[in-house]
């Protein structure tokens, strides 16, 4: 049995929380370097976060901190990560925090294959077909990948975005805009295997309509994004399981060095040989 199913969250929370059954530890987010460039607000706020979705292919590598909040009824329950992605190999490492567990969790994110593993010792790596979770990975492993994010962001409601304001993410200036997305048209926009994945948390989630915030800087690039998500609750539990999820981007473009598992370190045999991939 895992956490969540422990604590009574039901099936439907069981089975995007069963990958935390290995247990799950923390590291907390990270100060990025000031940026005082100043920001400005796009005439259209629209077209702001349809080409900041556009642009995040620009982004070659970040440093990432992630939140995810999950209720239902008075329980509450929230994971935190921090980790570091490349953009142009598309993989990334990430170190999950839960409430359960003092240890650590490991993970490192490719489209297709999540692996898993307690941090610390001589644990075993896992290997997961992300394609195959419930929802697509989009939350199941209790973080949301940017990659997600940005794909998220081109199915942006034409009618519904609005500028909020302008704030600061980890010490950089940023535009806040507000508004909806279609689960269904980000994926309509995207290219498999993410395609595939957000087909299946289209499928999975209660709403299609996702509310959501996007904070750029003065480049018009991703800072952070929150989506909130909801996905209905099984009995005894009544109603929907809410689901708040935000990513941070930061340290942009610097050198991050991810490496895939090597095959004595699975605990099953890899389907292909290990990779390092590096950007310098």
């Amino acid at each position: 049995m895992n956490a969540a199913a422990a604590n009574g969250w039901g099936r439907s929370a069981a089975l995007r929380l069963s990958l935390l059954a290995l247990s799950a530890g923390a590291v907390a987010g990270a100060a990025s370097a000031c940026s005082a460039a100043p920001v400005s607000v796009a005439s259209d706020s629209v077209a702001a976060v349809r080409n900041a979705a556009a642009d995040a292919a620009k982004i070659h590598s970040a440093k990432v901190a992630t939140s995810v909040t999950m209720s239902v009824g008075a329980a509450s329950r929230q994971f935190t990560g921090l980790g570091e992605f490349d953009f142009d190999r598309q993989i990334g490492a990430i170190v999950l925090q839960t409430p359960q567990s003092p240890t650590p969790l490991d993970e490192i994110i490719t489209p297709s294959t999540l692996y898993l593993r307690l941090s610390g010792g001589d644990a075993k790596w896992k290997m997961v077909d992300a394609t195959k979770l419930p929802d697509g990975d989009l939350i199941s492993a209790g973080y949301t990948s940017p990659v997600f994010d940005f794909a998220l962001l081109r199915g942006v409601n034409g009618d519904a975005v609005h500028y909020v304001g302008e704030e600061t993410v980890r010490d950089t200036k940023v535009t806040h805009y507000a508004g909806t997305l279609d689960l269904t048209e980000s994926a309509n926009q995207a290219q498999n295997p993410i395609k595939d994945e957000l087909l299946a948390a289209s499928r999975s989630f209660s709403d299609k309509s996702v509310p959501f915030d996007a904070y750029l800087d003065s480049a018009g690039r991703v800072r952070r994004v929150v989506a909130h998500f909801a996905f209905p609750a099984e009995a005894p539990q009544k109603g929907d399981v809410q689901i708040a999820a935000t990513t941070d981007l930061f340290d942009l473009d610097q050198p991050v060095t991810v490496a895939t598992p090597a095959a004595p370190d699975l605990a099953v045999t890899a389907p292909s040989p290990s990779a390092t991939h590096k950007r310098s």
